[in-house]
């Protein structure tokens, strides 16, 4: 019995491919990726956005609270330029105001607290990020209080304290302190004075030398606070700005 021929298909009958059903799903997976990447894009911009308000929160804080203690330092100032030129005041005319002469002694041998660095700013330097700054103007004041406060405390260190270093040593031939041999429980006790010898303040060139080699110096470090605070203020000022673009 002859074998049976399989009768093989003709090539021509087979089916084109559905081109249009081709394109349609291209277009889906194209689709799918386009819109996946704009949502990740979404997702950056979202995250770098809240990372930008939180970075000008931060900001904000600091130099707010850099405000505060740069008054309060201002005022300090204007209490020891006071007492200070008090006793100037008094040496000069050999008469000391009685009444506040103790008190005008235990103050003019200090210094108020210099500004420190923000850390708020010191971390953006750090990690790369001040191109969360969008304002370029308030990005170059940030960098320019920075420059000022590490330059102020170099000199602070130096030029600012050793005068009054100076003032407290020469002041010592003046002061009696007391030394009762009982330790000191609080730390107004250390030092306290017991009695004051006015005639050394008034006879003594070297303490009337010191008092105003003082005052000069802390003038002009009361002026250099009055420029840190303006400095404070106008970077506020860009802050306030910057945070209601970015809400």
């Amino acid at each position: 019995m002859p074998g049976r021929r399989t009768e093989q298909p003709d090539r021509s009958e087979r089916k084109n491919p559905d081109w249009f059903t081709v394109l349609i799903e291209t277009l889906i997976v194209v689709f799918g990726m386009f819109i996946g990447l704009q949502v990740s894009n979404w997702n950056e911009a979202r995250s770098e956005r809240l990372d930008t308000r939180n970075v000008l929160e931060r900001l904000e804080r600091d130099f707010e609270l850099q405000r505060t203690l740069t008054n309060r330092s201002i005022g300090q100032q204007e209490l020891l330029l006071e007492a200070t030129s008090r006793l100037i005041m008094g040496i000069r005319a050999g008469e000391l105001d009685e009444q506040t002469l103790n008190e005008d002694l235990a103050l003019v041998d200090s210094v108020s607290t210099f500004p420190g660095p923000l850390a708020a700013f010191q971390e953006l330097v750090s990690t790369g990020r001040m191109r969360l700054i969008a304002n370029e103007d308030l990005r170059d004041k940030l960098y320019e209080f920075d420059s000022s406060i590490a330059f102020g405390r170099e000199v602070f260190s130096g030029t600012f304290t050793a005068p009054i270093e100076d003032l407290a040593r020469v002041l010592f031939k003046a002061k009696s302190l007391v030394t009762s041999g009982t330790p000191s429980e609080t730390f107004q006790q250390v030092g306290a004075v017991e009695t004051v010898d006015r005639a050394v303040l008034l006879e003594d060139p070297e303490i009337l030398a010191a008092f105003q080699n003082a005052y000069l110096i802390q003038d002009n470090y009361h002026l250099i606070l009055i420029r840190y605070r303006g400095q404070i203020e106008d970077i506020l000022e860009l802050l306030a700005e910057e945070q209601k673009r970015a809400s």
